[in-house]
């Protein structure tokens, strides 16, 4: 297709014929057709060494797409030769030869780049099938212009193909994101399409007189087909909001949209582009650039970042330039100088990028595209606050500095200031340890170290390689500090506790007394619990055993017509009320019948009452612990109640299987759901108490929930238990 491109030049001159003569109706490059003496009404005897009354496609085209040379016949009857060299034509050059080469080897670059960074990933193999695709199909749709027939069996099939392989990446990349994927299931039926669109092409050259309709088929389903994946993306984003898809789509939306709206859509509807395909095409070379920024974690800069301050600032100047051109304008006697626009323009856009510095280095306010970079520090504390031990708390912060950084060589090591080595593959020297500050970041020749906490032997260290490749801005930088500076008053706290439970365990093991704080501990939640029992019994069986006190009276005073029955009725239902509390309170069923029988029980009490359809599998596990049984059965009742009182459902499912040494249980309805926040914070739903009870037993409770999206629970306890 190079080749092809660069042997013959496109002049895209218009014919008509005029007496059996073809001739010079309009040029595409005026410029070049005056220096070479060419004028309208010129009648073109031959392109290169063919007759032009030799060539079939004239008749049905009338433009001349490219040529080496043409002979042409001036007014006075004078044969000149015209030689048509690239160099006379550089506009059509940069278009049609270079920018094209360029494109497919910046697509070639960025395909393999991204196929050998992370190949394991399905969608990225799409990906890179995607911009090779469009790169080729750019790249033939030169040598198509020109009637090349290759360049226009691919370019055909290549239009049709662009938008399926779209739609696979997008369906891979949303199920990476774990995002529901919405419409099109089965993409790979449609990849008769090509095929049919490359036959097309076949036809086109073949049969001239079929041109301008199959051109016309061929632009209006590829409209159609490029509708699909744009469409799922505005679609996805409007109920998603996340920063992914806003990625994706200046991604696919923006590169494609000049094509498709500014020369596609015109040229189906009225045969007359706004804009030429050459130019609106261009637009397609952000996409390789745009999608390797997308995937790419180890990157030289983040474009993102720059593309929307840049935004910012440049929004933020066309308004101020715009109000002080108008009162200089009238200040200045109305005297209009573009030169005037263009001062005020950069010197407003210079004092917005000395006022970030300026606000850097003295009120600490950091312009960050990441959104607030406050709500994320939060989000990343909240993290970290769920661990109890340093090495899990550890394991959070490398993992949150993974995903906020964006970098994957972030490890955390230990230096042992006796010994004072450090691994090898660093290059941080003793010394430079020595001299770090807790919650200090400096930067070597191969990574950035910041010190995260001092014992009085042991340093810990967070070392994030970068070799010369990787900047950490200012907002990124001030982010991990702060990161680091909660994570080394965490530390101390967490070895107080470890303390602390050093504590209970040797009281444990000598039988001493236990400690007053800890008699105060238990006290206070066994009268807890008595308060949430007094207060149940008192809102149910009470009430009703005052209004049957009320109705025996009336019936000893022969006052009123009181049914014996329904008085009797009554105290049935209070007598079962009572035994459902005490049953709530010691399930005797567990301790005779076991597990699974309490559990399907408990199950078909919630069904009878429900009105939603409640599917149990509850297999038969093996437990070391002999509290656990206890443990799983609360779980279960406190879901179901739930799910009784709160989830409005049509189908709830529970299922319990045994794992190594312990269990699993998982819990899904698809009822109204609601955020994990209001879950958390709403002590009617007894969450709370359920992640207690699990890590009470070092179990990992993961919850799943959103408004109109039900709920989903994943809990898993392993049978062993560590000694505190």
């Amino acid at each position: 297709m190079s080749i092809v491109a660069y042997k013959v030049p496109l002049l895209k001159m218009e014919l008509e014929q005029r007496d059996g003569q073809w001739s010079v109706k309009a040029h595409y490059y005026e410029s070049w057709a005056r220096e070479q003496g060419l004028e309208i009404g010129d009648i073109v005897l031959a392109i290169g060494k063919k007759p032009i009354a030799s060539m079939p496609l004239v008749p049905y085209d009338e433009t001349i797409r490219g040529a080496n040379e043409l002979t042409i016949k001036k007014h006075d009857g004078t044969i000149i030769k015209i030689a048509v060299l690239h160099v006379d034509l550089p506009a059509q050059f940069y278009l049609h030869v270079l920018f094209p080469i360029i494109y497919f080897v910046l697509s070639l670059v960025a395909a393999l780049y991204l196929y050998k960074k992370q190949q394991d990933i399905e969608s990225v193999k799409w990906l890179s099938g995607f911009i090779l695709t469009v790169a080729l199909t750019y790249l033939s749709s030169v040598a198509s212009s020109k009637g090349d027939f290759i360049g226009t069996i691919i370019n055909s099939g290549g239009i049709f193909l662009v938008p399926l392989i779209l739609l696979q990446f997008l369906k891979g990349y949303y199920n990476y994101l774990h995002i529901k994927w919405p419409f099109i299931q089965h993409i790979e039926r449609f990849y008769v399409l090509p095929i049919m669109g490359a036959v097309l092409g076949g036809v086109e050259i073949l049969y001239p007189y079929t041109k301008s309709v199959i051109v016309i088929i061929l632009l209006a389903t590829s409209f159609l087909l490029f509708s699909f994946p744009l469409s799922i993306l505005l679609y996805s984003y409007y109920k998603e909001r996340t920063v992914q898809l806003r990625l994706l789509i200046l991604s696919v939306i923006l590169p494609f949209s000049p094509f498709l709206l500014l020369f596609v859509l015109p040229e189906v509807l009225w045969q007359r582009p706004i804009l030429q395909a050459e130019y609106s095409i261009l637009f397609v070379l952000l996409i390789p650039f745009c999608f390797m920024f997308l995937r790419v974690t180890e990157r030289l800069f983040d474009i993102h970042y720059y593309i929307t301050r840049t935004n910012y600032y440049l929004m933020a100047t066309a308004i101020l330039t715009v109000w002080l051109y108008i009162g200089l304008y009238f200040l200045l006697e109305k005297e209009s100088s573009w030169e005037i626009v263009f001062f005020l323009f950069i010197s407003i856009l210079l004092f917005f990028y000395i006022k970030e510095k300026a606000d850097v280095k003295y009120r600490n306010i950091l312009f960050t595209p990441k959104g607030n970079t406050i709500r994320q520090l939060s989000r990343a504390i909240n993290q970290m606050s769920e661990a109890y031990k340093v090495e899990e708390l550890l394991a959070i912060l490398k993992q949150e500095a993974i995903k906020h950084l964006e970098i994957e060589n972030i490890e955390i090591v230990a230096f042992d200031e006796k010994e004072r080595k450090m691994p090898v593959c660093y290059t941080i020297e003793s010394e430079q340890i020595q001299q770090l500050q807790v919650g200090e970041v400096i930067k070597l020749s191969n990574e950035y170290v910041a010190l995260i906490h001092q014992e009085p032997h042991i340093k810990r260290l967070l070392l994030i390689e970068h070799r010369n490749v990787i900047r950490l801005k200012d907002e990124e930088l001030l982010w991990l500090k702060l990161l680091l500076k909660y994570t080394e008053s965490t530390i101390e706290s967490l070895k107080k506790i470890e303390e602390l439970l050093q504590e209970l365990r040797n009281v444990q093991q000598t039988a001493e007394q236990e400690p007053v704080w800890l008699k105060k501990l238990v006290w206070l939640k066994v009268e807890q619990e008595k308060y949430y029992v007094a207060q149940e019994l008192h809102d149910t069986v009470l009430q009703n055993l005052t209004h049957l006190t009320r109705e025996m009276s009336l019936l000893l005073e022969n006052d009123a017509a009181i049914s014996v029955q329904g008085l009797y009725q009554q105290m049935q239902n209070n007598v079962q009320d009572l035994r459902s509390y005490c049953e709530t309170l010691k399930p005797p069923v567990l301790d005779k019948l076991g597990l699974t029988v309490a559990l399907s029980q408990l199950a078909q009490q919630v069904s009878n009452k429900a009105n939603f359809k409640l599917s149990t599998t509850f297999e038969r596990v093996y437990l070391q612990n002999e509290q656990l049984p206890l443990v799983i059965y609360r779980i279960v009742q406190e879901l179901l109640n739930n799910a009784l009182k709160h989830s409005e459902a049509e189908k709830v499912t529970l299922s319990l299987q045994e794992v190594d040494e312990g269990f699993e249980l998982i819990y899904e309805d698809d009822g109204i759901g609601c955020t994990l926040e209001q879950m958390l914070q709403t002590d009617s739903l007894g969450i709370r108490g359920i992640r207690e009870r699990v890590e009470a037993f070092n179990g990992k409770c993961r919850i799943v929930t959103n408004i109109n999206e039900g709920v989903f629970i994943h809990i898993i306890i392993e049978g062993h238990e560590e000694d505190d």
